[in-house]
């Protein structure tokens, strides 16, 4: 998945967070030092996603909007790494 995909993909709450999922903690250097890894195609790690119709309490989000079927629930131990290209 690119990157601009995952951030429309929460912008839009095709994709979203659980409540549970910390906040995001990274400085600017950190997510510099992210972005260059990416330019320079060093691996970054993976992401979890959860596919449900039944997720746990969301992050910003009080009600979904009517959807069929699942959700796809980011499940990552680094939110950092999802929003840091937004943070530079």
């Amino acid at each position: 998945m690119k990157i601009s995909e995952l951030l429309d993909g929460i912008e839009t709450r095709n994709l979203v967070l659980p409540e549970f999922q910390r906040e995001y903690v990274w400085n600017r250097d950190q997510a510099k030092q992210l972005l260059d890894s990416l330019m320079k195609e060093y691996p970054v790690g993976g992401l979890l996603f959860w596919k449900t119709d039944r997720p746990p309490e969301l992050k910003n989000i009080d009600t979904l909007p009517d959807k069929l079927g699942t959700v796809t629930v980011i499940l990552d131990g680094s939110c950092d790494r999802i929003f840091a290209p937004r943070a530079t």
